[in-house]
């Protein structure tokens, strides 16, 4: 710092300051000039080959770069899609609207899917919104807070008279996405560095949940995407097979052996926290001990976790416990 800034000036004045000169340029408005005209620059000393604006100018672009690469980390596919030159121009318009307002950059993206689906001018707008819809659920899914989950036994402390009108909670890694393209498919192939598929319009439905450390994305028929949306938004199990119902094109044999078939799969992975009988607010107090089923997520923050290597591996697909509906891991 310069010795003539030193005088009357307050660390937390100096830390506004900077702090100021190094959105300055990322923020509508506030953009000064390139040279440093009307900056405070005497407050920074010269190097033997920058000036003082120039020397601010250095930590003014790792700023950007700083949250363009976060951005980039949590949205790949949009990458991959537009190509670097037009994801930047998209993060500079997106940052300019959404800019860091929180120390942490975990949830720097999640204005994303509005932002694509506002007056921004992108190619592709329908697919883009579909893949930022699908990878911001795969960071929610990613930092939700733990949940414990049932086991098939569960199910069977619902007394058999109480069973139509049972609820059954998700838990909070959860989220469904109905999709206008195969977002799922997409991101497999970015995340595997595969050709990509057809990106023409396709009704796809996908779930993405947090199991063991890791996110998983599971395809879904509309049936399927229908019964999950009835039981998340608390409908009873008698409600939500009948909307299912409604959605189903085959016999009703057929789909009673189906919803048993899902339920077994959906179950075993952990979709579900708690049973919630009719007329009762609290849960269904289960006899066991539920403690090794819990989902343990000990570390908040998602940067760290992923540079200590803890939380993504290298990209993967499974088939399905039950069925062969394939689960892409994050």
């Amino acid at each position: 710092m310069s010795r003539r800034a030193k005088k009357g000036v307050s660390l937390d004045q100096l830390e506004r300051w900077f702090q100021g000169e190094i959105v300055r340029p990322h923020v509508p408005g506030r953009r000064g000039n390139a040279k440093g005209k009307g900056r405070h620059v005497d407050r920074v000393l010269p190097s033997r080959t920058l000036t003082a604006a120039e020397r601010i100018d250095i930590y003014s672009r790792m700023y950007f770069a700083r949250l363009h690469d976060v951005l980039a980390e949590d949205y790949p596919s949009l990458v991959r899609i537009l190509g670097w030159p037009a994801f930047t121009r998209f993060a500079r318009a997106y940052l300019a609207r959404h800019p860091s307002r929180h120390y942490s950059l975990n949830g720097l993206g999640r204005n994303a899917p509005r932002f694509l689906a506002g007056p921004v001018r992108v190619p592709r707008r329908a697919l883009l919104v579909d893949l930022a819809r699908l990878e911001l659920a795969m960071t929610e899914v990613f930092d939700a807070e733990e949940s414990t989950t049932l086991v098939p036994d569960d199910l069977r402390s619902i007394p058999p008279d109480r069973y139509a009108g049972a609820r059954l909670r998700p838990i909070a890694a959860f989220r469904l996405l109905a999709l206008e393209h195969r977002a799922n498919a997409i991101v497999t192939a970015v995340r595997q560095e595969k050709p990509l598929p057809s990106l023409a319009r396709e009704r796809t439905w996908v779930a993405v949940y947090r199991r063991a450390f890791a996110v998983w994305r599971m395809d879904l028929t509309e049936p399927m995407f229908t019964m999950l949306s009835a039981l998340s938004r608390g409908r009873s199990i008698e409600q939500s097979v009948r909307a299912t119902a409604r959605a189903w094109s085959g016999t009703p044999e057929t789909l009673e052996r189906e919803i048993r078939r899902w339920f077994g799969e959906w179950i075993a992975e952990g979709i579900f926290s708690a049973i919630v009988l009719d007329g009762e607010r609290a849960p269904l107090k289960l006899a066991r001990k539920r403690a090794a089923r819990t989902q343990r997520h000990a570390i908040s923050d998602r940067h760290a976790r992923r540079h200590r290597g803890l939380a993504v591996s290298d990209p993967d697909v499974r088939s399905g416990v039950v069925s062969n509906a394939p689960r892409a891991k994050r």
